[in-house]
């Protein structure tokens, strides 16, 4: 990236050239603790301001007194102070500023931009009805604008009017996304909403508005589920005669299946990864990478992301939360972190270790290897602050129950009352090799019982080390335990049996039967949903992905897929689900065989492409439909490019809503229409 940090950054992506200081916020509900999604929205906003030599501002939103929870507060700010995204200044209090968005509203209605609406619920739900029933979205439909009323209303008597703002009919409202490129909403989607209850409470839109604006906010930086929200937003903006912040809308992050990333996916808060034993600099170097990337870097300091990001680097697709990745980078900076500020974050986590610091201390480099969290440390180092006697591994018990393993220990026990050498893990191993060679013995003969005794494991560090860190005495102590039988055995898990694999019936009759001269050309694809179960860039071409697909059967498809131009690895990645067509002849793609093709949408000279969004619910494996028509696909090997694909392609793509269709009717899945992102009225392949 060539900007650095204090420079205003360039025009991009269409977005207006900046005329004021930088300034973006964090503003999460005090509902529940900081969402790991919340968290990588916090950091994207302190990292884009630090960038810029900007200022970086926390406001709670705590205007729903029902839902508010002041514990919540609370873990939202530890949750950013583990995470390492200092706010600048005081936090601000939405319920503090409730007579300033008293005030703009009034002003509202002072300059004929909103107005006072009197519908009874009542009223409000018969209109609901009457749209649903003619199988249309509800619009409020302006009862009380000033214009509807006759010149004698009056309002009704013992009614508390909401406040509507006024918006525009024609026309669109529209802003050019620093994330997702350019968005416009038709102007007759959207109402003329609430902006105050009838109770003088603001609502969402109008607390957020005015707050960003008093705040001096330049860059809104939030979930690309608050998307449908900006152009209400504008709106305000434009009624109050504001200037807007500049938005960027980053999409959302799924689970490893390609779900939204919820509680069935693990820990979904931050301050359960501290728990867990998630070192922050680890958490934030992982976040960063979710839908961010500066080339092929993955492992970089705070210091090289504040330097580095701008928004450019975003993409525009969800990215998937990979546990192991995490994992992996975890244990990266465990191996670089110093040793006292990793015996302290232990002990803090676990106060029971406290005892036992001084040996922790001793034994740290021959742990740190061992462990991707801070929970794999302590266990590694069990052997240290376990209570004797010892509760030993079933494999390990058998190790010292032998006459001759017995007889060996007490050998053992005897060299190390006799050794009055420096006791080192040198020295020890100089004392230990030479009793194995008296003995004529190999050194695992003596080492596996041993290590068995002193760890009540199989598996631990170096013998030597292990009794250099926890002594002489303690040595002799746990030996003579194992031999006195006082140990306690704890059994290995027992694996529930397999269940036995179904096998696929084959349909009577043998293959499906050929289609009718009369199907409809659709129908003759078989299209899927598909899981992506690993993917990699083409060794031999820069513009390729390979990529394993599960599509329900028994083994994944492998695919090859021209969008290496257009996703980084980040983002074409395990765990997300696409659209493949299946009944493909295999064809060679710069040397590998690709069995499919995965849909994507594209402008028209190829510089922009988007992969088709499945919606949430739909099954890995099921074939999309068009209702109304069926048909049997074409069997594999039967499809290519001269035939069935070009029927269906130049008819095959995204309305005006983005939603997927072919010759005009909507392509679905079990649960709902195909989407995209963005692009509108454009073909797909």
């Amino acid at each position: 990236c060539s900007l650095r940090q204090g420079r205003r950054p360039e025009r991009r992506r269409g977005s207006r050239a900046m005329t004021r200081p930088v300034v973006t916020r964090f503003a999460p509900s005090p509902t529940g603790y900081l969402h790991i999604g919340g968290g990588r929205t916090a950091l994207f906003n302190y990292l884009f301001a630090k960038h810029f030599g900007g200022r970086f501002l926390l406001r709670i939103e705590d205007t729903d007194a029902e839902r508010h929870d002041e514990g919540a507060v609370n873990a939202i700010i530890q949750g950013m102070d583990w995470l390492g995204c200092k706010h600048d200044g005081d936090i601000i209090r939405q319920s503090t500023r409730k007579a300033r968005h008293k005030e703009v509203a009034e002003s509202m209605i002072q300059n004929g931009r909103a107005y006072k609406c009197y519908c009874s619920k009542e009223e409000l739900d018969a209109l609901r009805a009457e749209a649903e029933a003619k199988k249309e979205p509800f619009r409020y439909p302006g009862t009380y604008r000033p214009e509807n009323l006759p010149p004698d209303f009056k309002p009704p008597e013992g009614v508390e009017p909401v406040v509507r703002i006024r918006t525009d009919e024609d026309g669109t409202t529209g802003w050019d996304d620093l994330v997702q490129g350019r968005i416009d909403f038709p102007n007759k989607d959207v109402d003329d909403f609430i902006i105050l209850r009838a109770d003088g409470s603001p609502t969402y839109l109008l607390a957020v508005v005015v707050d960003d604006h008093d705040m001096e906010i330049s860059h809104v930086i939030r979930g690309s589920d608050h998307i449908s929200n900006t152009p209400r937003q504008l709106q305000i903006y434009k009624a109050c005669g504001w200037e807007p912040p500049q938005f960027g809308h980053i999409p959302l992050i799924h689970g490893p299946d390609g779900q939204k990333l919820s509680k069935r996916h693990g820990a979904t808060g931050v301050e359960q990864y501290e728990a867990l034993g998630y070192l922050p600099e680890a958490m934030r170097n992982y976040l960063a990478r979710l839908s961010w990337s500066h080339g092929n870097d993955e492992i970089f300091t705070t210091e090289q992301a504040i330097e580095w990001f701008t928004l450019d680097g975003c993409s525009k697709s969800p990215s998937c939360f990979d546990f192991d990745k995490l994992n992996d980078l975890n244990a990266h900076y465990i191996k670089e972190c110093d040793k006292k500020r990793l015996l302290d974050i232990a002990c803090k986590l676990y106060p029971e270790l406290v005892p036992f610091a001084e040996k922790l201390d001793m034994a740290v480099d021959m742990l740190k290897p061992r462990a991707k969290t801070i929970k794999e440390y302590r266990e590694a180092a069990s052997f240290i602050w376990s209570p004797r006697p010892l509760e030993m591994e079933e494999k390990a018990a058998k190790n010292v129950n032998s006459d001759a393993a017995k007889q060996l220990l007490k050998d053992v026990i005897d060299a190390i009352k006799e050794y009055k050498a420096e006791w080192n893990a040198a020295e020890l191993e100089t004392m230990l090799v030479a009793f194995t060679q008296a003995k004529n013995l190999k050194l695992g003969q003596v080492a596996q019982p041993l290590r068995s005794c002193l760890t009540g494991s199989t598996a631990s560090p170096g013998i030597y080390e292990v009794m250099w860190v926890i002594g002489k005495e303690e040595c002799i102590g746990r030996i003579e335990d194992a031999l006195a039988g006082k140990n306690s055995v704890k059994a290995a898990p027992v694996s529930a049996p397999a269940a036995p694999k179904e096998e696929k019936k084959e349909k009577k009759g043998g293959a499906a039967p050929a289609p009718a001269a009369d199907q409809p050309e659709f129908t003759k694809l078989e299209i899927k949903v598909g899981l992506l179960t690993k993917t990699w860039p083409h060794p031999d071409s820069d513009k390729l992905f390979c990529e394993e697909i599960d599509v329900g059967e028994k083994e994944p498809r492998s695919v090859a897929s021209g969008l290496r131009a257009f996703y980084s690895e980040a983002e074409f990645c395990a765990g997300r689900k696409v659209l493949v067509v299946t009944n493909l002849k295999p064809a060679k793609m710069a040397g590998f065989e690709s069995a499919g093709m995965v849909l994507a949408a594209s402008n028209d000279d190829h510089s922009k492409v988007e992969l088709l969004e499945v919606p949430e619910g739909a099954q890995v494996g099921e074939r999309v439909f068009i209702e109304g028509l069926t048909g049997e696909p074409f069997q594999p090997n039967q499809v290519n490019k001269k035939n069935v694909l070009k029927n269906v392609l130049p008819d095959l793509k995204m309305n005006a809503d983005k939603k997927l269709c072919w010759q005009d009717k909507i392509v679905l899945t079990s649960a709902g229409p195909i989407t995209v992102p963005t692009m509108a009225n454009c073909p797909v392949g």
